[in-house]
């Protein structure tokens, strides 16, 4: 049968770019949102929005087990071209979710009404947060059942039309916000408000424009076949623990510090792991445009493809990774100062904690892509739920018996995470994707970290010798140590075909530039050429 999956690095680096740009509107919207609220209203109002969001965190974790699968065994069926396959996955798993989100909005509402028996919740605030949440409840209601009939954007790696849409719909949050926040008054329940409208009015454009796309997603009753269920219900179980592992790291702590600290420590926590959980969310983002083609390689048979593939990931996300953080790490007391003012200064020291891992972590990230892909999730769950729980274990003990507070709490997770990393998923990852240890170290690790090196050296020279006391001086601080970095990276970190990609770049940019007519017609038949993602 014909594949029906593109398998194309350009592709790929497109979907991944736009990802990209819709995260960064997204992140300008937050800094702003965050900023204006903690000059506003009290610590102890703020601290429902984290408190809320992390609950709502571990909501998905159930309907996940019937959601989680649904994309990774589309995309294989049509990658086989077996459309039939589609129909039946899609007309199979409509019901079980329908179930679920009537079981959710049932559940999650008597959860609403005695939320202050569950969390801890200043009364004057109650009503606030029973709003909150019931909204936050009914959007995942409304989400689930409607799953299947909108995977059509990710098989067909539509993501630049689903980041465009992502895109319009944060404007349409921004401009909500904006109206309830300056408009009405300024209040953490108006963040939920204008994000739940924002979230449903994406979802119904998203899955008409699926279905158009991909018009098997479609409700066949004679279809339904229980197998197709049982596989798909088996790696989402896997998915499941995973979630769990993930939510733990996510959520736990903003919940374990509002029961056994104070809310100045919730608000710290979450203001210095914004960084943290926002480069995930980009990392995430960049990744997920692989899942299709990786789902392809996996069914092909291509091996030699999905290693090469590894390695590059790795690379690439340590790059990004180390120009990300070092400054943050470095100039992590300035830019707190600057942003809220030294009355949440611990933030910094959380910041920092959090972002030493990512030289560790990032580079095996593309791990559970290739996991995820190739159906492998159980291998790699394991490890992580282990992680994490120790993880979880050590920030009670450090922030209930020592009291350390929000320090406490990144501290716990900046150990489990290292440790865990390089005893447990070091290992399984080569064993997974056939590297050696010295062909990582070769052609991933040094490489990503090279650049990193002589920047950071530069970054903290100019932290001891000019003192950056203003947003204008901090940017021409960091932007010193960042053309170091990009220097290095060019000259001495990339690889010769990394050298023929980045000319191909910028002949796309320059054709971009100048008019079209200036191109040969050898230069437009080659730019027509598929490339792989590498061979």
């Amino acid at each position: 049968m014909t594949t029906e999956v593109t398998i194309s690095k350009k592709l790929v680096a497109i979907n991944s770019a736009s990802s990209v740009v819709a995260r960064m509107l997204n992140v300008s919207v937050l800094i702003w949102m965050h900023q204006y609220l903690l000059r506003r209203i009290s610590p102890d109002e703020y601290s429902l929005l984290p408190v809320l969001m992390a609950v709502m965190v571990f909501a998905p974790l159930l309907t996940n087990i019937l959601t989680s699968g649904l994309g990774r065994y589309i995309v294989e069926s049509y990658a086989k071209g077996d459309e039939r396959g589609v129909i039946q996955i899609v007309s199979t798993m409509f019901f079980p979710l329908l179930g679920a989100g009537i079981l959710v909005l049932a559940g999650g509402l008597v959860f609403s009404w005695y939320i202050d028996h569950i969390l801890k919740i200043a009364p004057h605030r109650l009503w606030d947060a029973r709003i909150m949440m019931s909204l936050l409840i009914l959007s995942l209601a409304i989400r689930l059942p409607l799953a299947p009939f909108g995977v059509g954007l990710h098989v067909k790696q539509k993501f630049v039309i689903q980041n465009m849409l992502n895109v319009s719909a944060e404007l349409f949050r921004i401009t909500l916000l904006c109206i309830l926040l300056i408009g009405i008054s300024p209040r953490v329940l108006w963040v939920v408000v204008a994000s739940v409208t924002a979230e449903v009015c994406r979802l119904m454009v998203r899955m008409n424009i699926s279905r158009r796309l991909v018009p098997q997603l479609k409700l066949k009753l004679s279809e339904i076949n229980w197998s197709r269920a049982k596989e798909i219900i088996s790696f989402g179980i896997w998915n499941f623990l995973g979630d769990i592992a993930r939510m733990i790291q996510s959520a736990a702590n903003p919940i374990l510090l509002n029961e056994l600290a104070t809310p100045m420590d919730v608000t710290c926590f979450y203001v210095g792991s914004i960084p943290y959980r926002q480069f995930g969310s980009w990392h995430s983002l960049v990744y997920n445009p692989l899942l299709p083609p990786l789902t392809a390689m996996h069914a092909s048979g291509n091996k030699l493809q999905m290693r090469n593939t590894y390695l590059r990931g790795g690379r690439y996300g340590l790059w990004a990774a180390v120009l990300f953080a070092l400054p943050l790490i470095v100039f992590r007391n300035e830019v707190i100062h600057l942003y809220i003012g030294d009355k949440f200064i611990i933030a910094a020291e959380v910041m920092a904690l959090l972002l030493v891992t990512f030289p560790v972590s990032i580079g095996q990230e593309i791990l559970f892509s290739i996991a995820h892909a190739s159906a492998q999730i159980h291998r790699t769950t394991r490890r992580v739920l282990i992680i994490r729980l120790v993880n979880l274990a050590l920030a009670i003990y450090m922030v209930g018996v020592l009291k350390m507070g929000a320090i406490g709490a990144a501290l716990a997770l900046m150990v489990t995470e290292i440790a865990g990393m390089l005893i447990l998923i070091y290992p399984l990852a080569f064993d997974m994707t056939d590297v050696s240890l010295h062909k990582w170290l070769k052609r991933t690790f040094a490489p990503g970290i090279l650049p990193g090196i002589p920047a950071a050296a530069i970054w903290y020279g100019l932290k001891f010798l000019v003192h950056p006391t203003s947003w204008i001086g901090l940017g021409l601080c960091v932007a010193a140590g960042a053309i170091c970095y990009l220097v290095v990276l060019l000259t001495f970190a990339l690889q010769e075909n990394e050298r023929e990609d980045l000319k191909l770049m910028l002949y796309t940019i320059k054709k971009i530039i100048y008019p079209r007519s200036w191109i040969t017609q050898t230069e437009m038949a080659e730019d027509d050429d598929e490339d792989l993602l590498e061979t």
